[in-house]
């Protein structure tokens, strides 16, 4: 994967193109600032107790350090950064760095980025008119989806050699009208053997909601994806405790009835359903079941309305038994959601990197009422941000196509 050339004035123009290019490398480190250097300060992180149940999770607390970049949110740079302040992104590397960005996941295939190059660097909007306003009315996946986004910029940076400098809702934390972050370069910096992983996942990740196999996750692999959302300063824990287990299944299924009977919901859905080509929403091959209903140990959010309204005979297949992994934050801001969205197409690159396959079942943090009562039935477990499924695809299993995306064009604008 070839590096941008870089000096005092533009970035080169060659690099990687479309959904490769991610990684990271050495940045945040603990509340107050780092070592070598002058690292720019970060706010305190709020204490949350683990509660007994959790500890049984064998949850961790994160060390906030950000792997591939500098982030700030006021301070001075780096000293490693501040040798090459004159650096500036071509619009060339510019459009293939948002061409990776826009390879992020979003719910319902929504894409609510937008991106603009100017004088102060890629500046990372949200498209608040692509919420949706029934599943998502706060804006929480939104944000999230945002994040990863980011995530993928910021890493198809390091790809090239790059070190980006991010700085987070920059004017504020009203995610409707304020920049979400701004990107700018830093310094140059070879990406080592793990960024280029991470960045070759970028292209082959998809949401697979296919069954998995019965097969375990392999030696160590917990303990990887847990690395990969502490690096973009969340925290991961597996659900591993049966009771606990037993609790999230009894929330998912609640959540998948409330929406499955929610008009405005199923109205909602089917807006962003596709049965003809599109660059955006979620294509009507990726959700009609196959054949039958699989038994599963916890509910996926029905995508299929036509399965909704005649449901297919059950599977005799046995019960799907996943991985799940909760990801949250201590604090619940805007900032801490968009570094949830980081950290989960983190721990979702570092899956497919290894191997897994992986799919979010959002659904039990995304109804009304329901999130608070997912907190407390995981011991209060700070603010869980998203749950995912995590395990292997049958074996023999066709890859999963690519879910079209929007063109670069309608998503990056470049200053006059």
């Amino acid at each position: 994967m070839p590096d941008g050339s870089a000096g005092t004035g533009e970035t080169g123009g060659t690099g990687e193109t479309g959904e490769t290019g991610e990684t990271g490398e050495t940045g945040e480190t603990g509340g107050t600032g780092g070592t070598g250097g002058c690292h720019p300060a970060l706010p305190a992180r709020p204490s949350v107790p683990y509660a007994d149940s959790v500890r049984r999770m064998n949850g961790t607390r994160p060390s906030r350090r950000l792997e591939g970049r500098y982030e700030e949110k006021g301070g001075c740079m780096p000293t490693e950064a501040a040798h090459s302040v004159s650096l500036s992104l071509s619009p060339g590397v510019a459009r293939e760095v948002v061409a990776a960005a826009a390879a992020a996941p979003s719910i319902h295939n929504t894409q609510p980025w937008r991106w603009r190059l100017g004088a102060g660097g890629l500046t990372l909007f949200a498209d608040v008119s692509r919420r949706l306003a029934v599943t998502d009315p706060e804006g929480r996946q939104l944000l999230l989806s945002c994040g990863a986004a980011l995530c993928n910029a910021t890493l198809a940076l390091r790809a090239r050699g790059l070190v980006p400098r991010v700085t987070i809702l920059p004017d504020g934390d009203d995610h409707r009208t304020d920049p979400l972050a701004t990107i700018i370069l830093a310094g140059q910096r070879p990406a080592d053997d793990a960024e280029r992983a991470l960045a070759d996942a970028i292209g082959p990740r998809r949401t697979d909601r296919r069954p998995f196999d019965g097969r375990p996750l392999p030696d160590g692999a917990v303990a990887r994806l847990r690395a990969a959302a502490e690096v973009q300063g969340a925290w991961l824990t597996s659900l591993t405790d049966p009771d606990l287990r037993v609790q999230v299944n009894v929330l998912l299924s609640r959540a998948d009835w409330i929406e499955q009977h929610d008009a405005a919901y199923l109205r909602e859905l089917a807006s962003w359903l596709r049965s003809e080509p599109a660059p955006d929403g979620v294509p009507c091959g990726a959700v009609v079941a196959a054949g039958a209903t699989r038994q599963a140990e916890f509910p996926l959010r029905e995508l299929n309305l036509a399965a909704l309204a005649d449901p297919p005979p059950a599977s005799e297949a046995g019960v799907e038994r996943p991985g799940v992994l909760l990801i949250g934050t201590d604090a619940d801001t805007a900032a801490d959601r968009l570094r949830a969205g980081e950290a989960m197409q983190r721990v979702l690159l570092t899956a497919t990197s290894l191997g897994l396959a992986a799919s979010p079942m959002s659904q039990a943090i995304d109804v009304e009422g329901l999130r608070d009562r997912f907190r407390a039935a995981t011991g209060g477990l700070g603010q869980v941000q998203m749950i995912l499924r995590v395990g292997h695809a049958p074996a023999g299993a066709e890859p999963l196509a690519p879910t079209p995306r929007r063109g670069v064009d309608e998503i990056l604008q470049l200053a006059d």
